[in-house]
């Protein structure tokens, strides 16, 4: 859930994009730069910018940002995870796993979930039951159908993982941006029919860091599910992301208000090597190529799952936001309760007109 996405968009990442951009705009400085210079000036860059890949990704080995340890068990608990077939989600299944969790990957392709599960049985021969249900989260009917052809005795946590950024298909089953309705409103019905069938005790909804650059105005939430005309430049498809986000921290907060004696969390992985950003193709040789080296800078889905993994296994604090396997405190622009208030009610009615 951060993934290639800074990659992807403006400068792979604030920095190093400094040192990339400051040269770019020097070469567009005029006529006077040969095109030996020209390109001794972009080699330069690279050579800057693969050396400062190199510090970073020593800087990252001697201090991980992981420090959580607790090897509790979850026997007799049972976990429904969205998207746990790939990426952080598949990581977070195979470690529940480990724990002897009872695992739920809830996604929409059978054969790779198939393959994650004969995975996990293949390393936890002895863990208990890891099965799969198809959820398709672009259509709310599909969702609600899911939720209604579940037999599981009971579900104690469900983990709001799936997410899309730059998906080419622009709208969902009803006619909503299509992340939009992927990341936050197939999942807020999914969680209000699931804690309507099953006695859930915790909710985690996994956010991003990038939702300060989201955008929620209370006054026109309508604006959060047009789908915006053709092209759609590489920003916009950040800023719907990060709006996503940021209405997933707010779905957390108010169903810890409305249902407090279940406990609701958000979090975020961290800047992951994910395939999450599949979609968004990287605009020069240059970020292509820095964008193979990514592995070695920033989180693998291992690591961006430790956070996940804490608010299944410790007691966490109802409405809360994690990350880094700890609780944080919310950017002021997930903090307007104007904004909360009216984004459940304007999706609790959006769900209802598209569904009836």
């Amino acid at each position: 859930h951060g993934c290639l996405i800074l990659f992807g968009s403006s400068g792979i990442n604030a920095e190093y994009g400094a040192t990339v951009k400051s040269t770019r705009m020097d070469l567009q400085g005029g006529n006077a730069l040969s095109s030996v210079a020209t390109g001794a000036a972009y080699a330069l860059a690279g050579a800057a910018a693969l050396c400062t890949v190199g510090a970073l990704a020593i800087r990252r080995r001697l201090k991980p940002k992981n420090k959580w340890v607790n090897n509790s068990m979850l026997e007799g608990i049972t976990v429904v995870i969205t998207g746990g077939n790939s990426g952080i989600g598949e990581a977070t299944a195979h470690e529940l796993a480990r724990r002897k969790a009872n695992v739920m990957i809830a996604c929409r392709t059978r054969d790779k979930s198939m393959a994650v599960i004969e995975k996990i049985k293949a390393d936890f021969p002895d863990s208990p039951e890891v099965q799969f249900e198809h959820l398709d989260l672009s259509s709310l009917v599909q969702t609600r159908q899911f939720v209604e052809s579940l037999s599981l005795d009971k579900v104690d946590i469900l983990i709001n993982n799936a997410a899309v950024w730059g998906s080419p298909v622009p709208e969902s089953v009803e006619g909503i941006e299509q992340t939009f309705a992927t990341n936050y409103v197939a999942h807020f019905y999914l969680t209000n029919l699931m804690i309507q069938k099953y006695s859930i005790k915790k909710v985690i909804n996994v956010s991003s860091g990038l939702y300060p650059r989201g955008k929620i105005d209370p006054d026109h939430l309508g604006e959060l599910i047009k789908i915006p005309p053709p092209p759609v430049e590489k920003d916009m498809y950040r800023s719907m992301y990060s709006s996503s986000k940021l209405a997933m921290i707010y779905h957390s907060k108010e169903l810890a208000h409305k249902h407090p004696k279940l406990t609701s969390v958000s979090l975020h992985p961290g800047l992951c090597y994910t395939d999450l950003a599949r979609h968004v193709k990287p605009n020069s040789i240059l970020l292509s190529i820095l964008g193979k080296l990514l592995p070695l800078i920033i989180r693998t889905a291992e690591e961006g799952a430790q956070t996940s993994i804490y608010c299944c296994v410790e007691d966490i604090e109802n409405g809360g936001y994690y990350g880094d396997c700890a609780k944080e405190e919310l950017k002021e622009v997930a903090c307007n309760d104007a904004v909360q208030e009216n984004l459940w009610t304007f999706t609790e009615e959006l769900i209802k007109q598209k569904t009836s």
